[in-house]
């Protein structure tokens, strides 16, 4: 959306995203983001960006803004912007709960909240990172007792590169897909290293753009994700939104991506004044 001129996660003459998948990328004169979000994103995309520490005071388009982690993946930001009429908070995609691979998020307080709602609704309760582990470690487990390789589908920036590092901390290697490795290789300067990567892995990690994907499943293949049998989520599920609105505590908040309609509804309902917006709109505040 633009709001002041300002892309938020959309293209403008002057952008601000987010973090580094794809349905976030943007174009502008100047992008603003943080150093790994830039690096990732220079992996599949152009671009001039202006990198930004998290915490650091700077100017975006005449306002005065600030970065705090997001949560959602290695680099992923929320950015709280100063404006006359007061503070607005935009999350991007984000996660409560601590990930390996992500550095922990920190909710500002402001007057206005732009918030994902990609899971919106209370029937959304994911478990916590550390109990998906320990359902992931136990699949491992069983299908190597059976004499099996385990195949995992993931997602290839950001989910894969969580599921390896969980991996080797348990002690199992792994064979990642090319892109894959390439993604690692940008987080391993950042400070999380694999050193479980081997030809001859443990664990193979696909991508859910392999095309075994529809037509190979087994016992010993497992889709990891919000929406698939482990759900080793990097979203806030409904419950974790509600702690990060109850943290921001703001006047007014707007719910876009996902369930945006549903969770603005549920909102109203508990007294929050929310409205649903769409990622194209142009943000006017009061």
């Amino acid at each position: 959306m633009i709001i002041g001129k300002i892309g938020l996660d959309s293209s403008s003459r002057v952008a601000f995203q987010s973090h580094a998948h794809s349905d976030h990328f943007v174009s502008g004169e100047v992008i603003f983001a943080t150093k790994a979000t830039k690096f990732l994103s220079h992996l599949r995309k152009g671009g001039f960006y202006r990198t930004v520490g998290f915490g650091k005071r700077f100017y975006l388009g005449g306002f005065r803004a600030r970065l705090y982690p997001a949560g959602h993946m290695l680099g992923s930001a929320g950015i709280k912007l100063w404006f006359n009429s007061g503070t607005l908070f935009y999350t991007g995609d984000t996660k409560w709960f601590k990930l390996r691979t992500a550095e922990k998020s920190r909710f500002p307080r402001a007057d206005f909240l732009i918030i994902e709602a990609t899971f919106g609704v209370p029937s959304f309760t994911f478990p916590s990172p550390r109990e998906a582990e320990k359902k992931l470690i136990a699949f491992v487990e069983e299908a190597l007792d059976r004499g099996k390789r385990p195949v995992l589908y993931v997602n290839q920036t950001g989910k894969a590169q969580e599921v390896m590092k969980i991996l080797d901390v348990h002690g199992y290697t792994v064979k990642p897909s090319r892109e894959m490795l390439k993604v690692a290789r940008v987080y391993s300067k950042f400070g999380i290293d694999f050193g479980n990567i081997s030809r001859d892995g443990d664990v193979v990690l696909r991508s859910y753009l392999s095309p075994e994907v529809e037509s190979s499943f087994s016992p010993w293949e497992l889709r990891v994700s919000s929406f698939r049998e482990l759900k080793l989520s990097n979203h806030a599920d409904f419950w974790e939104l509600m702690k990060i609105i109850e943290r921001v505590k703001p006047e007014r908040v707007f719910t876009v991506y996902g369930f945006a309609g549903e969770f603005a509804r549920i909102l109203k309902g508990l007294g929050y004044e929310a409205t649903a917006i769409s990622p194209n709109t142009v943000l006017r505040l009061p």
